[in-house]
């Protein structure tokens, strides 16, 4: 999606739009969606050169969950704000310390801002790092690879490490 800045009016721009994440190559990425990405952006001018967008996107991945490996559908959602500046303006200091403000900036070449990058960084970073199912997910049973939030199997409990065996009998012995 770009953005002509000569188009932006003095009250700013309000853009709501579905983006295809098939025009993206998600799927060689690791990302499996299903459905469109829900994008809103308010775009600001805040002089004839600096912009600022604040936007939310929106969409529904299907992950896989970390215990049990049972795909689900896990809707994400994601507020961002960041400005744009020339690239022409970055001073020709050749080091200079990061300021906090400086992590939203982002540069711009030309008349025009593509903020595709920016919406799809954001998605990478509201895709869970552990997804779960349900939060109380019980898993894969070790032994048997039965999935323990259907059936409860029968395989014995994780048997002890004889080398801790000495440590048993001195609680039993701390408990009389």
């Amino acid at each position: 999606m770009e953005i002509k800045i000569q188009e932006i009016p003095p009250e700013g721009l309000l853009l709501s739009y579905p983006e295809d994440p098939a025009n993206w190559g998600l799927a060689e990425k690791g990302l499996t969606l299903s459905g469109m990405i829900q994008v809103l952006l308010k775009v600001i001018k805040h002089n004839e050169k600096e912009v600022y967008i604040r936007g939310s996107l929106s969409a529904e991945l299907f992950s896989e969950c970390s215990r049990c490996l049972k795909k689900f559908p896990d809707p994400v959602q994601s507020d961002f704000h960041v400005d744009y500046v020339p690239f022409s303006e970055i001073s020709s200091e050749r080091e200079r310390q990061l300021l906090k403000e400086d992590l939203d900036l982002q540069f711009y070449e030309g008349d025009t801002i593509e903020v595709k990058e920016v919406i799809e960084g954001q998605l990478f970073l509201v895709v869970p790092m552990r997804p779960l199912c349900q939060p109380d997910c019980r898993g894969l049973c070790p032994h048997c690879g039965e999935d323990l939030n259907r059936v409860t199997c029968s395989c014995p409990a994780e048997p002890m490490d004889l080398r801790w065996g000495g440590l048993k009998d001195l609680f039993k012995k701390n408990d009389k």
